[in-house]
């Protein structure tokens, strides 16, 4: 909470006034000499009366805040979409099901899966589309996609709560949020969000290229002797997939970007079946060959990398750069401002 925000919530909580509070806080932040922010003396007056503040801003945490590996998270948003429930065969043989939840505050969206006994609120209806929920000890984990996604594990919980104004309704956090509007941008201006930019492939990072996941839930999946195993689901038919990760350039800076299944395999013109038996070197050579110096238009999702402390690009969409088209596009914008 901004010191504003903590000002206003303890005007509802205790019968003394703006003035008299600002001097309490003031008092406090020049008792430590100023070794907390004007924010963290606030607290420490709420506190001393018997409000606790702290998790009143842990269930307000932003949905764009989420990062990786975040535990004990909880958070306020709404369900703008769910998904069709996918039914599957344990390794045991007994059945299970999943399906999963969109939720969205003014910020960004996560996706929750709900696994077996815990669609029973969502068949019950206690949960439903359009309903502001509550995550309690929620975590946060990145799946082979890049994607940031909350699960609720054994401990964690969903429940409704009283609508929120500054939630925003369904029909505007499906038009933000699954109804593509991408901003096109230079490398250099990008920050976290979906953006479109175009540039030069200028170098093909070598890797395994290959992955193999669980259909069910998409994690990772053992293969033991041409024999796939999900830790969740036993053995399973594993989904093969191309990904491919590369240097976009465009003049102004570059950026890593990647490209997994159907956009790594429109990329190099193969698809994923053609490559299983490949030597990594070959696969990396043929890539390289077929990718490196390309001229290319890519839109997704760009997020900070943690390890190497930098922006990359997960890409949902690409098109090679039609020199002649590009060309003519210009032509038209130099004769509108300077005429012909």
């Amino acid at each position: 909470m901004s010191l504003e925000e903590v000002l206003d919530k303890l005007q509802t909580e205790v019968d003394i006034s703006r003035e008299e509070l600002l001097e309490r806080i003031d008092k406090k932040y020049e008792e430590l000499s100023g070794l907390i922010t004007k924010e963290g003396a606030a607290y420490i007056i709420a506190r001393e009366f018997g409000i606790n503040l702290i998790n009143e801003s842990r269930r307000r945490l932003e949905i764009k805040n989420i990062v990786d590996g975040l535990k004990n998270l909880s958070l306020i948003g709404r369900i703008f979409k769910i998904s069709n429930v996918v039914e599957f065969k344990r390794s045991d043989g007994s059945d299970g099901r999943v399906v999963n939840l969109f939720i969205g505050d003014s910020t960004s969206y996560i996706k929750l899966p709900l696994w077996n006994e815990q669609l029973q609120i969502v068949d019950d209806e206690n949960i439903k589309l359009g309903d502001v929920v509550q995550i309690s000890n929620g975590l946060a984990k990145e799946n082979n996609f890049g994607e940031i996604e909350i699960s609720l594990g054994k401990f964690g919980c969903i429940k409704t709560i009283e609508d929120s104004l500054d939630i925003p309704d369904t029909d505007k956090l499906i038009n933000k949020f699954l109804i593509n509007k991408i901003e096109t941008s230079s490398i250099k201006n990008l920050v976290p969000g979906n953006f479109e930019v175009k540039g030069n492939i200028v170098q093909v990072f070598k890797s395994s290229f290959l992955f193999y996941n669980c259909p069910i839930c998409g994690n990772t999946v053992k293969n033991v002797n041409g024999v796939f195993s999900c830790s969740e689901h036993g053995n399973i038919d594993a989904n093969r997939n191309l990904v491919i990760s590369c240097v976009l350039d465009d003049s102004t800076d570059d950026i890593r970007i990647v490209l997994f299944r159907d956009m790594a395999e429109k990329m190099c013109g193969i698809k994923v079946s053609e490559l299983i038996n490949m030597e990594t070197e070959k696969i990396y050579e043929f890539i390289k060959e077929k990718i490196l110096g390309k001229e290319i238009v890519v839109s997704g999702r760009v997020k900070k990398n943690k390890f190497f402390d930098r922006l990359e690009m997960i890409v949902n969409d690409y098109k090679d750069l039609n020199a002649l088209e590009e060309s003519k596009r210009l032509a038209e914008l130099i004769e509108l401002k300077f005429g012909g």
